[in-house]
């Protein structure tokens, strides 16, 4: 029977990360651990959200190590040729755009704890008598503005920024441009596409900030 209780008690949890709303509670002390993070402690007990951040944080993770690449390219950008950097890369910025679209992810469902870091690790601190430190008890607390943490809502921001810098161009230099014929009609449908992404993603940025659960 205990078991079962223990079961309902999980299964019951919210999927929603938890701020330590009393400091006072007594929590495992874990200051030894150099990588305890204020998100072990908001999550908790929670196994159901623990399972769902680990494969945002995976995700995050994956688009980190790509969009990198690109942060580094344009910090080395140099052109002869007087384009600019968004020109030079518009193959690997459409290709990173197309997967948050098109692939399996809806970031428009991920809350902003799971996408940047909005709380830290703070300790109480516990004397006796003579006001000698005898215990720290670690508790998640709440930043006023969001960190990067583990980037995702920052790399979104960050395609979205260079996805619409290639959009410009192309508004600049013409519907023909993209194309490989010089053809309009090809470069109206590829501008319409392009534009249907951007939306798509500036609306999971829009929903990531919103969605405070």
């Amino acid at each position: 029977m205990a078991e079962k209780a223990d079961q309902g008690a999980v299964e019951n949890e919210s999927e929603q990360g938890t701020f330590d709303q009393n400091p006072n509670h007594p929590k495992t002390s874990i200051e030894n651990q150099a990588e305890f993070k204020a998100i072990d402690l908001m999550l908790e007990g929670n196994l159901k959200a623990q399972i769902k951040y680990s494969m945002v944080e995976a995700i995050a993770e994956s688009i980190d190590q790509k969009a990198m690449v690109l942060v580094e390219a344009e910090k080395a950008f140099s052109s002869n040729q007087g384009i600019s950097f968004a020109e030079a890369a518009m193959p690997e910025i459409e290709a990173m755009a197309h997967s948050l679209v098109e692939g399996y992810v809806d970031f428009s469902k991920i809350s902003l704890w799971e996408a940047s870091k909005t709380a830290e690790i703070a300790w109480r601190e516990n004397k006796d008598s003579e006001g000698k430190l005898i215990s720290r008890i670690p508790y998640a607390n709440r930043l006023n503005t969001p960190e990067k943490g583990n980037r995702l809502l920052h790399n979104l921001e960050q395609i979205k920024l260079w996805l619409q810098t290639v959009h410009d161009i192309h508004e600049e230099k013409g519907m023909g441009w993209v194309s490989s014929f010089g053809c309009p009609e090809d470069g109206k449908l590829i501008f319409d596409n392009r534009n249907k992404k951007l939306f798509a993603i500036s609306h999971a940025i829009e929903s990531i900030k919103s969605n405070l659960e």
